[in-house]
């Protein structure tokens, strides 16, 4: 009668080995996947998605020095510029480079397109019996577009929430070279501007470049207008 074989010992080892390299594939597989999802996350944070990264800091820091290098008409609203930093959160150069584009620092500014004041805000935004040429109304008001522009539309982009500001939200939706032409130098020029902000530059080529690109004219004009603060201006 033959006698039943013992199985292999070495054949038991590998069929046991099996399950556990399986088990470790899983580990290493889940590991890799955390190591992504950390590294996406560390991203994020760091290139301002969200709000939480230095982008979003700088862009909403209050206390950041006023740079130098704007035209005398910006210059001269400095310290309504600190005040209203202080009072909506945002860096003063933001504020600055804005009216700088917009309006070189005249209240009084009306586009052919209809866009009024400091912020060239279009009529439309106002309330009934808002006072529009108010540079407090009209700053509160230019500003809140920017700000919705720069966090539902831009994350965080500083110059494609000036292309938002510009041509509208849906601008973003389409290729740079697809944008209107008034609205590709505009990103051009509050880019330029805001990187010689964070380079710390005494002097902006790209301050020159836009007074040579028509700046000059509007700043002549801002320099006609002394800077009116109204009494019944609303204090933020």
């Amino acid at each position: 009668m033959a006698k039943k074989q013992p199985r292999r010992a070495s054949s038991r080892r590998q069929s046991d080995a099996l399950p556990r390299r399986r088990r470790w594939r899983r580990v290493v597989m889940l590991l890799a996947l955390l190591i992504v999802l950390v590294g996406v996350a560390l991203a994020l944070r760091f290139f301002g998605i969200g709000g939480s990264g230095p982008a979003a800091q700088a862009l909403t820091d209050p206390n950041a020095p006023l740079a130098s290098f704007y035209t005398p008409e910006v210059l001269r609203w400095r310290e309504d510029i600190l005040r209203w930093a202080q009072a909506y959160h945002i860096n003063p150069n933001v504020i600055a480079i804005l009216m700088q584009v917009e309006s070189c620092g005249s209240a009084e500014v009306l586009s052919g397109a209809g866009a009024v004041g400091l912020m060239q805000v279009m009529p439309y935004h106002f309330e009934n019996g808002d006072n529009m040429l108010n540079p407090d109304t009209n700053v509160a008001l230019g500003l809140s577009i920017y700000y919705e522009c720069l966090t539902q539309f831009a994350n965080w982009d500083v110059g494609r929430a000036a292309a938002c500001y510009n041509g509208g939200p849906g601008v973003l939706q389409r290729p740079f070279n697809q944008w209107p032409l008034e609205t590709q130098l505009y990103y051009e020029w509050v880019t330029g501007l805001w990187q010689d902000v964070v380079s710390g530059a005494q002097t902006s080529a790209t301050l020159e470049r836009w007074l040579e690109a028509g700046g000059a004219r509007l700043c002549a004009q801002a320099a006609q207008h002394v800077p009116r603060r109204t009494p019944d201006a609303a204090t933020p």
